[in-house]
């Protein structure tokens, strides 16, 4: 019985955490049908990827999900950041992007799943404001670049947003 329930630790870790939740219904998550772009939630402003991904094997139908779900992030934060290098002061707009894509970089996460009847997964990636500012303050860099980018964030994701 040890050997059934440590095979099954070890396959849920492999496959990258967090419960894929299996739909029976109308069960859909919000975030499924808002799909990539900037939502507002109760805890701030966030700025999601979603991805999919089909499969039988679930441990790389899940890590697939995971890659596609990365890959519209990525979009977005472009996106953002060269929406925040746009609205700097700066003689060095390029510092500001990457500066924001570093910050992004380390903010973002992979934060839920879940798998429709025919088996296609979802992946839900989120880079949330508040962790981003606070990405954007603990990195390394000109201080002057990161408070403006800090003070700029809120314009950009709403930027974002309209895109």
């Amino acid at each position: 019985m040890k050997k059934v329930i440590l095979a099954a630790a070890l396959t849920m870790a492999a496959c990258g955490g967090g419960k894929a939740v299996k739909s029976s219904g109308d069960e859909t998550p919000d975030w499924v049908g808002q799909g990539t772009g900037e939502v507002s939630a109760e805890g701030g402003k966030k700025i999601q990827g979603v991805g999919s991904a089909n499969g039988a094997d679930a441990k790389a139908r899940r890590q697939q999900a995971d890659a596609a779900a990365k890959s519209q992030m990525d979009g977005v934060v472009g996106s953002l950041s060269q929406a925040l290098a746009k609205m700097s002061d700066s003689k060095k707009p390029d510092d500001v992007a990457n500066l924001a894509k570093t910050a992004a970089a380390q903010s973002a996460q992979i934060r839920d799943h879940w798998v429709t009847g025919d088996g296609n997964e979802m992946s839900l990636d989120v880079l949330d404001l508040a962790a981003f500012k606070s990405a954007l303050a603990g990195a390394d860099g000109d201080d002057k670049l990161k408070k403006e980018a800090a003070a700029n964030a809120d314009k950009a994701f709403d930027q974002v947003a309209k895109k």
